[in-house]
């Protein structure tokens, strides 16, 4: 198998989701993951002056925000983090015609190592933050991504309660079809900015990653209403991504869709067979 490497690269390959101590795979093992889900129709214009090329809204342009509050990874030693992600329906129109996807706008994640892995080895547009475990409160449950105190985003369920972890369903739930688990492919937009041609990209590509390319069960599933909402920064409070969050408080929300609570464990798969990029 050949060794990965980022930096620093002068100390051997390098340990990550994608290559464990003697190059282990980190392949079908179980992560516990609390997933809630929130998505509105917005309007296609404004979405369309937030896609890079060579993307395009959906017909129906669709905006889903999802959390994950995940209970332990084989790759961190079985450690855990938050991140709370935001998709775009979108169209990619390249060489091989036209596919339909979620176009990655940004993740946020509450630990550094999976925010560096994933950006250098697939391109996904992580940033970092504080992203709270889902907590009930108020009939509902939460979570609140901050940074440095201040909070920019918050995803409410109404009515929805998250209780223990349903250990006994593990034994009897089957796995899902993993087409059904996730139906679209996923767009990263891999970019690097050149070092020393300001404004010229080193690299730009578009990074896809294939429907049906995990394993899961779904132990427990509430499905009901919920919402999303986006606090606008100002430069002083959120000095390298401001602009993010405000061109996502900008995209109006035109129709809220139904909102889900999921308790599901996802079999491990380090994507290094499944990446492709789009022409």
């Amino acid at each position: 198998m050949t060794e990965m490497y980022r930096m620093p690269i002068g100390f051997g390959p390098s340990l990550g989701p994608r290559q464990g101590p003697g190059g282990r795979r980190f392949t079908g093992e179980p992560i516990r993951t609390n997933l809630l889900t929130c998505a509105y129709r917005t309007d296609p214009d404004r979405l369309a002056a937030v896609l890079p090329a060579p993307f395009v809204p959906a017909p129906d342009p669709v905006v889903t925000v999802r959390v994950l509050h995940n209970l332990g990874f084989p790759w961190l030693a079985g450690r855990g983090y938050n991140y709370f992600e935001v998709l775009f329906r979108a169209v990619h129109r390249g060489a091989a015609g036209e596919t339909l996807g979620d176009f990655v706008a940004v993740m946020w994640e509450s630990m550094a190592d999976p925010i560096i892995v994933g950006r250098d080895e697939a391109g996904h547009p992580k940033l970092f933050a504080d992203v709270s475990a889902p907590h009930n409160i108020g009939g509902g449950v939460e979570v609140t991504a901050s940074w440095e105190g201040f909070e920019f985003g918050r995803l409410r369920l109404d009515g929805a309660s998250l209780g223990d972890w349903p250990h006994e369903l593990e034994q009897t739930t089957a796995f899902a079809d993993p087409a059904g688990a996730t139906p679209l492919p996923r767009f990263n937009y891999k970019y690097f900015p050149s070092t020393t041609e300001p404004g010229k990209a080193a690299v730009g590509e578009v990074v896809m990653i294939p429907a049906g390319v995990y394993r899961q069960q779904v132990l427990t599933r509430w499905t009901g209403t919920g919402g999303v909402s986006w606090r606008e920064a100002r430069w002083e409070d959120l000095p390298t991504f401001a602009q993010v969050v405000n061109g996502l408080a900008a995209l109006p929300q035109v129709e809220p869709l139904p909102a889900s609570l999921t308790q599901l464990v996802k079999l491990t798969n380090d994507l290094r067979d499944e990446l492709q990029l789009l022409h």
